[in-house]
C-alpha cells in the first residue's frame, strides 16, 4: 500500500475490524500500516449506528495510537458525525459511548479545531468524556456548557472536575445555577436539584481555597432558605467552612437535618455541627427539647443529644437529666453517655439513670459516677443484686475500691434481707452477696470481687443456689 489500500485488501480489514473475535487481532496490522491506515480506520468509525459499538470504538482506538494530523482530523469528523446524528433511544446510547470514546483520544491533541469540536458536541448532549477533554484546556466557553452538565446524572462527576480546573473563573456560572432553580408544575427535577448542590459544594471549595469569589458566599447564604431542603444543606455545609463567618444560620440549617436518613450524610453534618462548636449549642438544645413526634423528629433528638456530649454542653445537663424519664432506651443511653461526657454534669444527673431499666443504661450512669469518684456506697452495694451480670460486676468492682465504707450498707442490707429491693429473686440475689462480702472481708483471704463469684451452690455454707 503506498497511497491506498487496494480495494480487497480494505474490504478484508473492514470486515475483519467489525468483527468482534477479529477486530482487536487485526488491529496491531492496520496500525502497521501508519497514516495511510487512517481512511480505512475512519470509515469503519463514521459506520452506520447501531446498538452494538465495539468495532467503532475500536476504529477509534487505532485513529487515537495514529499520531499524525490526518487521524486528528479524522477523529474531529467522526466526532461531528456522531453528534449530529438523530437516533432511536438504544442507537443513541451506543452512539454516546462513541462519542466519548472519541472525545477522550481527542483530549491527548491540540489545536483550536479540537477544541471547537468538543465545545460543539457539548453544546448538543452532556458527553462526560468531552467535559473531561475540556478540563486542561481551559477555553471559557466551554465553562457554562460544563455548569449545564451538573444537571445531568451522567456527565456531573465529570463536570466537577473540569470545572475545578478552572477555579474562580467558573463561579459566576456556578453562582447562577445554584440561584436559579428550574420550576415545572411547581416541582423541580431530582438532577437538577442534585446540579444546584454540587454547584453549592463546589462554590465552597472554591471560597475554602482562597479568598472568597465575589458573589459566592452571598449565594450560599442566600441558598440557605432555598426550597429545596438538599441544597439548603449543601449551603450550609460550605459556609461553615468559612473563616470568620457568622455560622447561626448554617447551624440552625444543619440541627434540621439531623433526621437525615442517609448515615454517611449524617455523619457529615454532626461533624460540621462539632466543627462549628460551643455556637451551635443553642441550637442544638432546642433540638434536644423537642418532642420527639415521628421518626424523624426522634432521629434528629438522638443525633443531637449526641452532638451537645461531644460539645460537652454544660447548658444542656438539665435537658439531659429530664431523658430519664423516656420510653425510647436508645436515647436514654446516648442520653447518660452525653452526661457522663460534660464535666460539669452533677452526681443527681447521673444517679438518674442508675436505677434505669436496661441494663446498659445503668452501667453507662455507674462508670460515669465512678469517673467522677461520686459514688455512693449504699447506692452501690444494691447493685451488687442487679440482674445485669456486667453492671454487678463493674459494681463489684468499684465496691472493692470503697474499703471499710461499703461495710454499713452491705450490714443492712444483710439484716434486712435485701431491702431496699422488691421481689423475692432480687432480695435473695443481692442478700446473697452482701453475705458473702461480709464473709471474705472479714477473714480477708479473698479480695470481695473474688469471693462475689463464689459458685452460690456451695453445700459448705447450705445457703440456696441463687442464679447469677
Amino acid at each position: 500500500m503506498s497511497d491506498a489500500l487496494a480495494e480487497p485488501g480494505r474490504a478484508a480489514f473492514v470486515q475483519a475490524l467489525k468483527n468482534l473475535h477479529e477486530g482487536p487481532l487485526v488491529l496491531p496490522q492496520v496500525l502497521r500500516l501508519g497514516p495511510s491506515a487512517v481512511p480505512l480506520l475512519e470509515s469503519v468509525l463514521r459506520g452506520p449506528s447501531g446498538a452494538i459499538h465495539h468495532a467503532r470504538c475500536l476504529a477509534a482506538d487505532g485513529l487515537g495510537a495514529i499520531r499524525a494530523p490526518s487521524a486528528t482530523e479524522a477523529l474531529i469528523r467522526a466526532l461531528r458525525d456522531s453528534v449530529a446524528r438523530e437516533l432511536d433511544p438504544v442507537s443513541l446510547e451506543a452512539e454516546c459511548v462513541v462519542v466519548n470514546c472519541i472525545a477522550e483520544h481527542l483530549s491527548h491533541r491540540p489545536g483550536s479545531d479540537v477544541t471547537q469540536a468538543l465545545v460543539e458536541a457539548l453544546s448538543v448532549r452532556a458527553y462526560p468524556l468531552c467535559a473531561l477533554a475540556l478540563a486542561q484546556r481551559r477555553d471559557l466557553r466551554a465553562i457554562s456548557l460544563l455548569t449545564k452538565c451538573l444537571n445531568d446524572d451522567t456527565a456531573r462527576s465529570a463536570a466537577l472536575y473540569a470545572l475545578r480546573c478552572y477555579g474562580r473563573a467558573a463561579c459566576p456560572a456556578l453562582i447562577g445555577l445554584l440561584l436559579d432553580g428550574q420550576y415545572s408544575d411547581g416541582t423541580e427535577a431530582p438532577s437538577q436539584i442534585d446540579g444546584r448542590v454540587a454547584a453549592a459544594r463546589l462554590l465552597g471549595e472554591l471560597a475554602h481555597a482562597g479568598p472568597a469569589p465575589a458573589g459566592a458566599l452571598f449565594a450560599l447564604r442566600a441558598a440557605l432558605n432555598d426550597p429545596q431542603r438538599p441544597v439548603r444543606i449543601e449551603a450550609a455545609l460550605s459556609l461553615s467552612r468559612q473563616d470568620g463567618e457568622l455560622l447561626q444560620a448554617p447551624a440552625a440549617v444543619l440541627t434540621e437535618a439531623l433526621d437525615e436518613p442517609n448515615w454517611a450524610r449524617a455523619q457529615a453534618i454532626m461533624q460540621t455541627l462539632l466543627h462549628i462548636g460551643p455556637s451551635a449549642g443553642l441550637i442544638v438544645s432546642k433540638a434536644i427539647a423537642a418532642p420527639a413526634q415521628d421518626e424523624q423528629a426522634r432521629r434528629r433528638r438522638l443525633r443531637a443529644v449526641i452532638i451537645a456530649g461531644d460539645l460537652r454542653l454544660s447548658s444542656a445537663v438539665p435537658l439531659l437529666a429530664s431523658l430519664s424519664y423516656v420510653t425510647d432506651r436508645q436515647l436514654r443511653l446516648a442520653a447518660v453517655t452525653a452526661l457522663a461526657q460534660v464535666p460539669e454534669a452533677g452526681k443527681r444527673s447521673l444517679e438518674r439513670f442508675l436505677f434505669d431499666r436496661e441494663g446498659s443504661v445503668r452501667l453507662r450512669a455507674l462508670e460515669g459516677l465512678h469517673e467522677r469518684g461520686a459514688l455512693d456506697p449504699s447506692r452501690l452495694a444494691i447493685l451488687l443484686g442487679d440482674s445485669d451480670r456486667t453492671v454487678r460486676r463493674a459494681a463489684e468492682q468499684f465496691l472493692s475500691e470503697q474499703g471499710s465504707s461499703a461495710l454499713d450498707p452491705l450490714k443492712r442490707i444483710v439484716c434486712s434481707f435485701g431491702s431496699p429491693l422488691q421481689g423475692l429473686r432480687h432480695r435473695a440475689r443481692l442478700w446473697w452477696y452482701a453475705c458473702l462480702w461480709l464473709v471474705a472481708s472479714r477473714h480477708g483471704t479473698l479480695h470481695p470481687a473474688v469471693a462475689a463469684r463464689i459458685p452460690a451452690s456451695s453445700s459448705s455454707t447450705g445457703m440456696p443456689k441463687i442464679r447469677r
